[in-house]
């Protein structure tokens, strides 16, 4: 009986040893995970909230050719970043929408990538842009970092688990659209501003 209770001892202690390990290497993993992620977001950041500094600034506070060549870099960026992010933020299935596309791109885009292909349009059209479509890309730039900021906290802003909401589907990025669902006030006062 003693040599039953002994192995049924060792037993209980080896897989409570073995549970110890495996709970600790998941604890690993996840902040991994997390320190990868926050890392990626504040790359992000740096693109949009300088994308929102130069939607921002007259043309007399930052020399022409400065602006262009941080333009040119945002361009970069934000296609880059969209690409990594979604490493972390997985494509949403939906019916059909996208199934003839490789796996990582089918279905529906994770909002918060959205947000950084939105401040990539911008970017492209802003040295094409008229001083009032200027006044509109500066908002939606603005609307892209304080959006993106908002849903990257509920994922890494805490110390306990990730929050399903930035994961969750986007509902696309087209400028002209975004554009359309600008509160005039807000535009009007933009663009006295300037």
């Amino acid at each position: 009986m003693t040599d039953a209770t002994t192995l049924a001892a060792i037993a209980s202690a080896l897989v409570a040893v073995l549970a110890l390990i495996g709970g600790g290497l998941r604890w690993r993993d996840q902040a991994l995970r997390r320190d990868d992620v926050h890392a990626w977001a504040d790359r992000a950041i740096d693109a949009l909230q300088s994308l929102v500094l130069l939607t921002s600034l007259r043309t007399d506070q930052i020399p022409a050719e400065s602006a262009r060549e941080r333009l040119t870099q945002i361009v970069f960026a934000t296609s880059v970043l969209t690409e990594q992010g979604r490493l972390f933020f997985r494509n949403q299935a939906d019916g059909p929408f996208g199934r003839e596309k490789p796996r990582a791109y089918r279905g529906r885009r994770p909002q918060i990538l959205d947000k950084l292909i939105a401040a990539h349009n911008v970017a492209l059209r802003l040295p094409q842009a008229d001083a009032g479509e200027q006044a509109q890309l500066a908002l939606v730039a603005e609307d892209a970092l304080k959006d993106f900021v908002s849903l990257i906290q509920q994922e890494v802003g805490r110390s306990r688990s990730a929050h399903p909401g930035p994961g969750k589907p986007g509902d696309g990025t087209d400028l002209d659209l975004l554009i359309s669902r600008l509160d005039s006030g807000r535009l009007a006062e933009r663009r006295r501003a300037r």
